[in-house]
């Protein structure tokens, strides 16, 4: 094994143990600490192979549709998750944060090392640790072949000192079959929703996938897809994959149309990521969540995007056929009492200028602000709900930023036309460095005690 694919390993490890995103699956991942995407499941060799299918697709409309309906659904999911963390104002805030326990590490200014602690807390508060996961012993079969009944509750997450926080509140969604059994209790995270926005781009692209297919096998792929879906839908280990399109779903009732489920719900869940701070307090709270008392009040402090999915999905309007996502959602809102999409746009960008003051100099500040001025222009592209989603028909053409992507073994490629203009070295460098200083505070955080 060479010396960087043996650090593209560590890297894939820590993406999956430590990073903000779920990684469940192995044949895609994205680490936040790096901002990398990786494409575990191929080698460069067969990447060659499905970069001169895809060419003789375009130019002659020969396809092989199951190898190059994997490649492209796989990119946009990791790609939506770079997305999100780069283009919301969620992300860009995450990035400060970060970089500020990079630049502090590397600085070696100990009056700056709770920086460390800061961004630590951040990536497990927004993926939260599976101690708040609840599985129940349950009969698979069943609660696959059953719809999902469903409860919300809140809790509280523990301090360092191992105390509840009254002003860190947890929203749960409870899952239970039928006969009111629990299937399992979910933490409403913030990776509900980024895997949300993921699997919807995901499906999106497999759907299109079936136009590469002749009339009768497109029929057999499309019924076997229609029941993979479903199957996840209402798969337990799934289940932080689709928590915030089940929500959405019972709130709105789509006619059982789950596609339309994850589409409306991906719209919500990134306008909620992209959320400022200021708003959160002006959201009409429905006379059900008040049972909460003061843990409604905290979560809108902590301008908590998994609570503004919660409540907006309350009130949003039935779903209607006709209904654009944009005019569903301008209701949505305004019933939830924020103000319009125009006003919450301009809102995003000033308060992503203004996370330029949090800054901290250091050997990494340009990479950061880079990523930045990167994230604001494909948030300009991609919109405050996410309109301009990533698919098959757009993935050459779109004026979307994204960056290269690393192969399982180790090689670094152009998904894209439109990619971030990397040197692949500075990108190795980059790797190895970055994990070097992940260890490194890791190793600081247990250092610290009360």
């Amino acid at each position: 094994m060479s010396k960087f694919k043996n650090t593209m390993q560590k890297l894939k490890v820590n993406a999956r143990s430590s990073g903000i995103f779920a990684n469940i699956e192995t044949i895609g991942s994205y680490d936040d600490f790096s901002q990398t995407v990786c494409i575990d499941y191929l080698d460069e060799q067969n990447y060659i192979k499905l970069a001169e299918a895809c060419e003789l697709y375009l130019k002659e409309g020969i396809s092989d549709y199951e190898p190059m309906t994997k490649f492209y659904s796989t990119c946009v999911h990791e790609f939506t998750h770079w997305l999100d963390h780069t283009s919301t104002l969620w992300g860009q805030k995450q990035l400060v944060v970060i970089y500020n326990s990079i630049n502090a590490w590397t600085n070696r200014k100990e009056q700056d090392f709770h920086h460390i602690a800061i961004a630590n807390s951040e990536r497990f508060r927004a993926r939260l640790s599976s101690y708040y996961t609840e599985k129940y012993p349950i009969d698979i079969q069943e609660t696959a072949t059953n719809i999902w009944r469903y409860a919300y509750s809140c809790g509280l997450e523990f301090g360092v000192d191992g105390r509840s926080r009254v002003d860190r509140p947890i929203i749960f969604t409870i899952f239970s079959n039928c006969n009111n059994q629990k299937i399992i209790r979910v933490p409403f995270s913030i990776v509900a929703l980024t895997e949300c926005n993921a699997t919807y781009a995901e499906l999106k692209v497999k759907l299109q996938g079936l136009a590469l297919l002749d009339e009768d096998s497109r029929i057999v792929e499309l019924a076997l897809l229609e029941r993979k879906i479903k199957q996840n839908l209402y798969n337990p280990e799934l289940a932080i994959y689709s928590v915030a399109t089940h929500c959405l779903a019972n709130s709105i009732k789509p006619n059982n149309d789950v596609l339309q489920s994850y589409k409306f719900s991906a719209a919500l869940a990134t306008l909620c990521l992209n959320l400022p701070e200021i708003l959160f307090s002006s959201l009409n709270i429905p006379e059900e969540f008040n049972i909460w008392g003061d843990r409604v009040q905290a979560l809108q402090k902590l301008a908590d995007p998994g609570f503004a999915f919660l409540i907006i999905s309350n009130q949003a309007p039935k779903y209607q056929t006709e209904v654009s996502v944009e005019q569903w959602l301008t209701e949505a809102i305004q019933n939830a009492g924020l103000p319009s999409l125009e006003v919450i746009n301009k809102l995003i960008l000033e308060q992503m200028k203004k996370l330029e003051k949090e800054i901290i100099d250091g050997d990494h500040t340009n990479r950061l602000r880079y990523l930045l001025t990167v994230g604001r222009k494909n948030f300009t592209e991609r919109g405050i709900w996410g309109k301009n989603v990533l698919s098959m028909e757009n993935f050459g053409k779109n004026s979307i930023i994204l960056p290269p992507v690393c192969l399982g073994d180790g090689y670094i490629t152009s998904a894209i036309v439109n990619t971030m203009p990397t040197n692949r070295k500075d990108l190795e460098q980059w790797i190895e460095q970055v994990i070097e200083i992940e260890s490194s505070v890791n190793n600081f955080i247990r250092a610290c005690r009360l």
